[in-house]
């Protein structure tokens, strides 16, 4: 190459012109002059120099890559984050909007004219998946946040306001609204820093204060604070779900909800004997903040978890279902759904990229936005902290989701909780390296939850499709192992998750609050289609000896369990009464039956009574509402008739004494069914002249048993309404007042 020619300054090659595709094949710097058609290597090479079209580009420094729509989205948002010192109406203003406009309308015509290029070029390009928000041509023509219209206004709000004005703008006071009429239009459109923060994201609301934190106002000490937590999470947090004793320490949640600090306080003070006086402040004060959070709009994702926390324990209201504890689970809704906790946070480590792929924007938020909501604003998502503070939003939903379900299960309501993404695809939710030991039954639950409602109309549709000629017999076969094979696969895959023991040959066993769960949700099955109209007799029989089964387990668990249940919730306290009533009323058999497991259901009734007095009388400042559970379980079954039949308790008591029929040696208190061959007329109590002792036996001792006594159910199956049972009329709450309440 000529060195004289490239000094030359008339050869300089020019900084805007293009080089040739000769020297840029061979990456060499293009030597020609203004006025030269081609450079000084094509002609010492003899070669053509095609120079094509000059390109401007992207100079070197400027940052804006944008082209095409996004080009003038991206100068809109810069127009309105520009400072307004230009008057309204000024020609600058004017003369950017008609820019923009025109640069819109020829953007479209583009668009238009390569639409069709576009769709045959898309069906030949392969698909390649890095992550599910990548910057492709679906997420730049969708719109955030375009299924909720008030986060879509917030958002519009961060293009006028920066972070820092943001923070500096107080609430606007209410003397300051602008009034309708008397006020000129430019005081409107002025730059009033309160006006313009009324449409800004949701962020987190703390409930902290000096005026608040019960340490501060001298309620406890920072040592009796530890000791309190510490006894929460020892004894009581494997009843209470959502909380991570690696992220919700006492410093953390002092620092984040005086109400979730003085929620765990007043929870672990009410089972302290020695903590009476404590347990009673930390009480009045826990229902102040209550208060304090609802007049006051805060919300936090610890303040969803202080809701949750001071339901199961709760004390009772004047009469049945007078307590606040659907008021708490609505409240805790609330916060949730303003916070988007129902939200899978992305990136994520819980769930499979292809699922990720096709879910949502409206079902997922991004990591750094959820840190932003909860004013974390500091902490990079993918460290180690950052992922458990993200992870405490997951948990936080589904245990509100098991919580809503199970109270819903009990108390007879209509759900409120909607079955999320989150929830929807949570099966494998638990397996995680920042997973707590208590995320697995929690998530167990939600799963079997979940899935009950696919469950219920599988079996009513089962119902209602069979025909008059179909065989009663084969169509309760079909629904019994529809039902059998549901919990059967549920116990497959979550017994050895999270089982109790480690025996070779057994199973392992549910933890007692997590049987009494499962077994109460079983009944529920049962009780959800036992009358169902178009279900045959058989159907009905079934359903009749499966539901008493399911709620003397749910008993049995109940006394089984008592040692480990002295924490028992309220919740779990309601279902156990449940069960005893439904065991009431399906242990009365009609007057042709040939056995009787009334006597025996008394009596397991009369241990579980004493049972939930005991705990709800754990110590004497609890005012545990099992307490009143139990006294009404005992007058219940006072009242009660032993058996249908008039002569059941004579005869049987005439037996035993003539010796004409004796038990035999029993396991465990079973006693067998006796032979089928003894005369019909022998009175139905015949079979077992002394009670069973349900309390202890075990699931398939008692399914037997309940099985063998119902072969004799005889030619009529009288209806038992546990469709009302499902609701709080299985309680007969109208004849209250002849037990004494």
């Amino acid at each position: 190459m000529d060195s004289s020619a490239a000094l030359d300054p008339n050869k300089a090659s020019h900084g805007r012109q293009a080089a040739c595709l000769n020297c840029r094949k061979s990456k060499v710097r293009c030597n020609r002059g203004q006025d030269d058609a081609s450079c000084s290597r094509c002609k010492q090479a003899n070669v053509e120099c095609i120079i094509p079209s000059h390109h401007v580009g992207r100079q070197k420094g400027v940052k804006n890559k944008r082209k095409g729509l996004e080009k003038a989205l991206h100068q809109i948002e810069q127009a309105i984050k520009r400072p307004r010192s230009d008057a309204p109406g000024s020609e600058a203003a004017q003369k950017l909007i008609s820019d923009l406009q025109e640069m819109l309308s020829n953007t479209r015509e583009q668009q238009l004219h390569s639409e069709a290029d576009d769709q045959s070029e898309d069906l030949d390009r392969s698909y390649t998946y890095h992550s599910p928000r990548d910057n492709n041509l679906g997420d730049n023509l969708s719109l955030d946040d375009a299924e909720n219209p008030l986060q879509l206004l917030a958002r519009a709000s961060d293009l006028q306001l920066s972070p820092t004005e943001v923070r500096d703008v107080h609430r606007w006071p209410p003397s300051t609204f602008p009034q309708p009429t008397g006020m000129p239009q430019s005081s409107t459109e002025g730059s009033d820093p309160a006006a313009q923060s009324y449409f800004v994201p949701i962020r987190a609301n703390l409930d902290v204060g000096p005026d608040i934190d019960p340490i501060d106002v001298g309620l406890v000490t920072p040592s009796e604070a530890e000791s309190l937590f510490s006894f929460f999470y020892q004894n009581l947090a494997h009843t209470r779900w959502g909380l991570d004793p690696l992220v919700h320490t006492v410093s953390f949640v002092r620092t984040q909800s005086a109400f979730l600090f003085t929620s765990i306080m007043a929870a672990a003070a009410l089972f302290l004997p020695s903590a009476t006086s404590l347990s009673k402040r930390l009480s009045r004060h826990c229902k102040s903040l209550a208060q304090n959070v609802i007049a006051r709009r805060h919300r936090s994702v610890e303040i969803v978890l202080a809701f949750m926390v001071n339901v199961p324990w709760m004390e009772p209201g004047s009469c049945l279902g007078d307590d606040d504890t659907c008021s708490y689970i609505a409240m805790a809704l609330a916060v949730a759904l303003d916070l988007s906790l129902n939200k899978i946070v992305l990136p994520s480590t819980s769930f499979e990229h292809s699922l990720l792929r096709r879910l949502a924007k409206a079902e997922t938020i991004d990591a750094k936005r959820a840190l932003y909501m909860d004013r974390f604003d500091g902490i990079e998502p993918t460290s180690a902290w950052g992922r458990r503070l993200l992870r405490r939003r997951e948990r936080t939903w589904i245990a509100l989701f098991v919580l809503e379900r199970g109270v819903c299960l009990a108390r007879g309501r209509s759900y409120t909780v909607p079955s999320t993404a989150l929830i929807n695809h949570c099966d494998k939710w638990h397996v995680s390296d920042f997973a707590d030991s208590r995320d697995g039954p929690m998530n167990s639950m939600a799963v079997l939850r979940r899935n009950l409602d696919g469950l219920f109309q599988r079996v009513k549709a089962n119902c209602d499709s069979h025909q008059v000629t179909d065989v009663g017999s084969e169509v309760a076969q079909s629904i019994k192992n529809m039902i059998e094979s549901f919990y059967d696969q549920w116990y497959e895959i979550w017994a050895p998750e999270i089982g109790e023991g480690h025996c070779i040959f057994q199973a392992r066993s549910l933890p007692p609050y997590v049987e009494i769960l499962v077994t109460h949700t079983r009944l529920s099955t049962y009780g959800g289609v036992i009358n169902h109209p178009t279900a045959p007799v058989e159907v009905k029989r079934f359903f009749r000896a499966a539901g008493l089964s399911s709620a003397l387990n749910v008993l049995r668990a109940a006394i089984q369990g008592e040692s480990r249940l002295r924490s028992m919730p309220n919740n779990t306290v309601i279902m156990i009464s449940f069960a005893a009533c439904s065991a009431l009323s399906l242990s009365v058999m009609p007057e042709d039956s040939r056995s009787s497991l009334a006597p025996s259901v008394h009596n397991l009734i009369e241990e579980t009574a004493g049972v939930l007095e005991r705990i709800g009388a754990t110590t004497r400042h609890r005012n545990g509402a099992s307490v009143l559970y139990g006294r009404f379980l005992r007058a219940l079954v006072r009242r009660a008739p032993v058996s249908a039949g008039p002569h059941n308790l004579n005869g049987s008591r005439a037996l035993v004494e003539t010796g004409a029929l004796q038990p035999p040696p029993d396991l465990d208190g079973y006693c067998p069914v006796a032979s089928g061959t003894q005369p019909s007329s022998i009175p139905s109590s015949f079979i077992w002249p002394e009670p069973l002792r349900f309390s202890a036996m075990s699931d398939d001792q008692i399914i037997d048993a309940v099985n063998r006594a119902g072969t004799a159910f005889g030619t009529t199956v009288p209806d038992v309404p546990l469709d009302d049972l499902m609701t709080w009329d299985w309680f007969d709450v109208g004849n209250a007042a002849e037990f004494g309440f």
